[in-house]
């Protein structure tokens, strides 16, 4: 994937978080982010110019947005990171906990100048930083005729027109927001009623044409070996594949619109004050369209601009779904249930 928020918090769990912390002690500021291509694109697009702006060195910390949460409160007053780059599952935890300092246009103007429909999301506490949306990856040779929406995608799926993939409960982030609240909204559920989503899941399963993921990568290998012909699956990530010499795959994002997963970046309660002028950096308008151009995932700054080349791949923000996170998350134990009773573990 050109990492998305979703991918980059399953691959880089096994990171080196405590030897990072420790390499990090010489440094202005400690980052922590994740891996791959997005620690790359971070590197290059966001860190470079802010430590030539600023002579200030900038150390990055790899890991688990739960371990950095779980490590700040355990010394809140001297926290080991200053920066954090957050999924909104986590960033709103780490709001909940007291965790994050509060953005204001002062000091962070750039906060303030992003795409309208992430503006209030946190309050100030830390900002959507880029998103990457799933649409649908599919075999041009295999899958002729292409579903136009989701309920044809469903449909398609169970009268056997085509083996398809999508993410598992156990994904961990997508799992309750594409594969659950989702499809129960498009059968006439809620957040407060996920049956319509299981059973119209469910009954996709048993017709023997859809199998689970949890890792990224095996659904490209999928795509390759011939063993699906279509995925539910984050869009950078996909255009990444065909890009690299994959050209008999398409991309595309269904109607009525697709999930989005979100980034955000944070500064972290009591560490240093430089970290809000990483952020104003983080958020400026050409950093922001070095990032998104280099990593191909939507970006919030709204005065942004992808390279031409690739603004075609980008997916367009009014056509995003944001799930209602802060619900979500608190009914997590309990969907996860449901989910291993109908779906299976």
């Amino acid at each position: 994937m050109r990492n998305a928020l979703p991918w980059t918090m399953a691959a880089t769990l096994v990171a080196g978080l405590l030897g990072g912390a420790h390499a990090a002690a010489a440094a202005d500021l400690t980052v922590g982010a994740f891996g791959g291509v997005w620690e790359q694109s971070l590197r290059k697009c966001v860190i470079a110019p802010f430590e030539k702006q600023t002579g200030k060195t900038v150390d990055v910390v790899l890991g688990s947005p739960t371990q950095w949460l779980n490590q700040i409160a355990a010394s809140p007053a001297k926290p080991p990171l200053d920066i954090i780059y957050n999924p909104t599952e986590t960033a709103y935890e780490a709001i909940d906990r007291g965790l994050i300092e509060k953005f204001d246009k002062a000091t962070v103007p750039n906060a303030f100048n992003i795409e309208p429909q992430f503006a209030a999301m946190g309050g100030g506490f830390g900002v959507v930083h880029n998103y990457g949306a799933m649409g649908i990856i599919y075999n041009t040779s295999t899958v002729k005729d292409p579903p136009k929406d989701w309920k044809a995608f469903v449909e398609g799926t169970i009268a056997g027109k085509w083996k398809a993939t999508m993410p598992s409960i156990n994904y961990p982030s997508g799992g309750l927001t594409v594969s659950i609240w989702s499809f129960a909204r498009l059968y006439g559920g809620s957040v407060d009623d996920i049956k319509p989503g299981l059973d119209i899941v469910k009954k996709m399963q048993a017709s023997g044409n859809l199998s689970f993921w949890t890792d990224p990568n095996s659904v490209l290998n999928g795509l390759k070996g011939g063993d699906i012909d279509m995925a539910m699956y984050w869009d950078g990530r996909a255009y990444s594949f065909i890009d690299d010499g994959n050209s008999e795959f398409k991309y595309y994002s269904p109607d009525p619109g697709v999930i989005v997963a979100m980034t955000w970046i944070q500064k972290v309660k009591n560490s240093s004050p430089l970290g809000l002028e990483f952020a104003n950096v983080a958020l400026s308008p050409s950093v922001q369209s070095c990032f998104g151009s280099a990593i191909r995932y939507g970006i919030a700054n709204k005065d942004a601009k992808f390279d031409p080349k690739i603004a075609h791949e980008i997916t367009p923000s009014d056509i995003l779904i944001i799930p209602p996170y802060q619900q979500i998350a608190k009914l997590q134990g309990a969907w996860i249930e449901a989910w291993n009773k109908q779906i299976g573990r």
